[in-house]
C-alpha cells in the first residue's frame, strides 16, 4: 500500500511539473520584459555606489537571497538590504556604465528569471585608482509583488575562460 501510494505520489509531481510552462519573455509575459530597463538602471546606479533604486525593486521579504560576487551569502532582508549596501559601497563613482547580455529569460505564473552576463565598464571598486571592466555571470529570480517584480534571489560571479577541472588549482 505503502508503494502505491509513493508510485501515485510521484506520478502527481512530475505531472504537475510537466504542465507547468516557462514561457520566454520574448513571447510570453511582456511585463518582465518591460521591468528589465527599471531594473538595469538600478544596477547601473548600484556600480557607482547607490544601492537606492537597486533597494526599491528588492524583494523585501524573508525569503530573499543572495550569493553576491564578493562572495558569501544572505538570507532574508535583515541580512540581504545591508549586504546590498556594503556591496554598493565598494564602488566607487567614476562614471561607470553596464551593458546587460540576456542568455535566457522566462516567466512561469508569478516567478520570473534572467541568465546573462553583465559588463561592467569605467568601474572602479575599493582602493583602485583606474577604472576597469569587470564582467559577471549572473542568475537572477523575480517575483510578482503586488504589480511589480522584485528581485527576489541573485547569484553573480566573476565570469573566467573555461578550464578543464584539471586546470583549476585545488583550494
Amino acid at each position: 500500500m505503502k508503494k502505491i501510494l509513493l508510485v501515485a505520489l510521484l506520478v502527481g509531481t512530475i505531472s504537475a511539473c510537466a504542465q507547468t510552462e516557462v514561457r520566454p519573455t520574448t513571447g510570453g509575459d511582456s511585463s518582465l520584459q518591460a521591468f528589465l530597463p527599471q531594473w538595469e538602471e538600478a544596477q547601473s546606479r548600484f556600480i557607482t555606489g547607490d544601492p537606492t533604486l537597486w533597494k526599491e525593486n528588492a524583494s523585501q521579504r524573508e525569503d530573499a537571497t543572495i550569493l553576491g560576487a564578493f562572495g558569501g551569502f544572505e538570507k532574508g532582508w535583515n541580512q540581504v538590504g545591508p549586504r546590498y549596501d556594503w556591496a554598493s559601497s565598494q564602488y566607487k563613482d567614476s562614471g561607470a556604465k553596464m551593458k546587460v547580455e540576456y542568455l535566457g529569460t522566462g516567466v512561469s505564473g508569478d516567478l520570473g528569471f534572467t541568465v546573462a552576463i553583465e559588463r561592467q565598464e569605467e568601474v572602479r571598486l575599493g582602493g583602485q585608482q583606474s577604472p576597469t571592466q569587470r564582467a559577471l555571470r549572473v542568475t537572477q529570480i523575480f517575483r510578482k509583488e503586488g504589480s511589480a517584480w522584485k528581485l527576489l534571489h541573485r547569484h553573480a560571479d566573476p565570469l573566467m575562460e573555461k578550464k578543464a577541472p584539471s586546470a583549476v588549482p585545488p583550494k
